[in-house]
């Protein structure tokens, strides 16, 4: 089900009038566990009884880790609780590009294997946990129902944001009543997702999808100008989500961490990591970069040797390809002239002189790992690199041009008035009446926008 949709409002509406409508917690819980079964059930079901068993198998097997006195058998119960989850991850997620017959299955091989959409999310949810367990950090929790709940919400469950279960399951116990201001701060974040989408990243793909599938015919300017674009409508398409997942659990009363937060406007590279797909940061410096050792202090060979371990399991982790192995490769390069230039970069900006720098810096970074990222074979990559300084045509329509240069400034004014994470240009907004008036023209542009050729969210296919 897209979460850019009618039928999506009208399934998120009808949860949450039926939710506030009981009074048990556990029953209302239940009821939510359900829901997003069944929501997660219209993508595939066989999906859903898979996320079932990873949900059951971290539950037992982190309750033994807990329960058990013994070393031996606390790391057992937790490698087996990590071996699981890794290898249905790996298995679901990668097997299907190896050519080879299972066990010499007849009619079966491992072509057929469809990826479950959302399994890197909850399979962090699930890692994650686990290792809390065994690191101690909080005990497991009793409740089946309420652990299950953690891992599957809806809102949180195709693409994030990565929040850990422990906190999801406090706001589930302790906010089970109906609470006006929740409903409409996530009702305006709901709205300002879908304008984000629809309005914004549908908009530019439109514009630039036909120049993508014929990428080989432009070059210099043109690519630049399409690679612009690009980085663009992934930030509108992925942060759109993002607020509309953040929105519809706000309205259930759970509070998601932030996602994104105008990282284009970011003072340093390293910044804008920690303003890009927030909380996927988090959880690959807690669980990835902090136990290899994060930042050693004078020692910036083992830094830079563990930031090339963790930027190459983001690169694999989009998918195994030569295309996402680069995508990673370039980000860790950047990351790599991050910090060895920190210093300059801090003289700069106390003299205030990197603002507008920054933000050339930070889009030709962008846009050259978004090189890797968005074309669909490592040839038309490698064209696009090789071709990006011939500017001897330009075949661009102006028709195109306009739309990406007008819907990317429109964006950019109204982001401008956003203050704060998990935050909407609705809140500079004092007039009442003015308000209204922006809503309603926002819904009138949805109503008109949603006739066209629907762009699924980009991060569905991790």
């Amino acid at each position: 089900m897209n979460f850019a949709s009618f039928p999506y409002l009208v399934f998120l509406g009808a949860v949450c009038l039926s939710y506030f409508q009981m009074k048990l917690p556990n029953r209302k819980a239940l009821f939510l566990l359900l829901a997003s079964y069944l929501f997660y059930s219209i993508f595939g079901f066989g999906f859903a009884i898979l996320m079932i068993f990873t949900t059951l198998t971290t539950f037992v097997l982190t309750n033994k880790i807990h329960t058990s006195t013994d070393a031996t058998y606390r790391k057992l119960w937790f490698y087996l609780a990590l071996g699981i989850d890794t290898l249905v991850f790996i298995l679901f997620k990668y097997l299907h590009i190896i050519d080879i017959k299972i066990m010499n299955w007849p009619n079966f091989n491992v072509e057929q294997l469809l990826i479950p959409i959302g399994i890197s999310y909850y399979t962090f949810k699930t890692v994650g946990y686990s290792i809390d367990i065994y690191k101690r950090k909080y005990p497991p929790e009793n409740s089946f129902v309420y652990y299950a709940l953690s891992v599957s919400f809806f809102p949180q469950l195709i693409a994030g944001p990565i929040e850990k279960s422990k906190i999801i399951i406090e706001q589930l116990k302790k906010n089970t009543k109906f609470n006006y201001i929740n409903f409409v701060e996530g009702s305006r974040l709901i709205l300002w997702g879908l304008f984000k989408k629809i309005i914004i990243a549908d908009t530019i793909a439109a514009s630039i999808a036909p120049c993508y599938s014929n990428i080989t015919d432009y070059r210099g300017l043109d690519l630049i100008i399409l690679l612009f674009a690009y980085v663009y409508q992934i930030y509108a398409d992925f942060s759109g989500y993002s607020d509309i997942a953040i929105g519809s659990a706000k309205c259930l009363n759970v509070n998601l961490p932030s996602n994104f937060f105008k990282p284009f406007h970011s003072k340093s590279i390293r910044e804008f990591w920690i303003r890009w797909h927030s909380s996927f940061s988090k959880w690959v410096k807690e669980y990835i970069f902090d136990n290899l050792g994060g930042i050693s202090r004078g020692n910036h060979f083992k830094t830079i040797v563990n930031i090339w371990v963790l930027f190459l399991f983001v690169g694999v982790w989009h998918g195994f390809n030569w295309n996402y192995f680069f995508y990673g490769q370039v980000a860790f390069l950047w990351m790599t002239v991050d910090i060895l230039l920190r210093k300059i970069n801090r003289r700069w900006r106390k003299k205030q002189l990197i603002s507008i720098l920054n933000y050339f810096i930070i889009m030709i970074m962008s846009m050259s790992i978004i090189s890797f990222f968005r074309p669909q074979s490592l040839n038309e990559s490698f064209y696009i690199w090789s071709h990006l300084l011939d500017l001897k045509s330009f075949i661009l329509k102006p028709e195109t041009l306009f739309s990406i240069f007008c819907i990317i400034g429109l964006m950019e004014c109204i982001e401008f008035f956003q203050t704060k994470p998990n935050g909407t240009f609705f809140e500079q907004i004092k007039n009442s009446n003015l308000r209204i008036f922006i809503y309603l023209i926002m819904i009138f542009s949805l109503i008109i926008f949603s006739s066209r050729p629907d762009y699924s969210f980009q991060y569905y296919q991790f």
